[in-house]
């Protein structure tokens, strides 16, 4: 699904004028991005589904493509999952804001916050927590830390198995 996306993206932005070629709203789904999408919808028929019974599903939220953002106190949807490449790098290099007021990246003017996208690496920010505003920069920055600290507490214990 992810090859076919790109080649027909490729071939329509061929079609199009240079000013829409680099809006990130032009970028297609991903397959791991239609996977989040299908659990949020499941979750939510199920919800939908349950509304006139008496008991709600027994279903996690978390496991269903949403993640808590605690600083909120909202369930935010999972749009990809983490260590997932939105699209390749050559498309990568044409997507980027360029923020560069006091707080970039804060507002719907930047391009990666309007596509609900994390800011990337080709960006001027750079993705830099210290600089980029970006909520959504900033949830995947959680996520990847609270992955990498399960990963450190399992390799611990599995140290102290020695």
């Amino acid at each position: 699904m992810s090859y076919i996306r790109y080649r027909h993206w490729i071939s329509s932005m061929g079609r199009k004028s240079a000013a829409s070629v680099h809006q990130l709203k032009t970028v297609p789904p991903t397959s791991e991005a239609f996977v989040e999408n299908v659990k949020r919808a499941h979750f939510q028929a199920c919800i939908w589904r349950s509304a006139l019974t008496v008991e709600a599903p027994d279903m996690d939220p978390l496991e269903n493509g949403w993640v808590s953002d605690d600083d909120f106190g909202v369930l935010m949807p999972v749009t990809i999952p983490p260590q997932t490449e939105i699209a390749p790098a050559a498309v990568m290099k044409l997507i980027q804001c360029g923020c560069s007021s006091e707080t970039p990246c804060s507002t719907e003017r930047c391009r990666c916050v309007a596509g609900k996208m994390s800011c990337s690496a080709f960006c001027r920010c750079r993705a830099e927590i210290r600089t980029c505003r970006n909520r959504w920069t900033l949830l995947k920055q959680r996520i990847e830390d609270a992955n990498y600290s399960d990963e450190d507490e399992s390799s611990d214990e599995d140290d102290s198995d020695d």
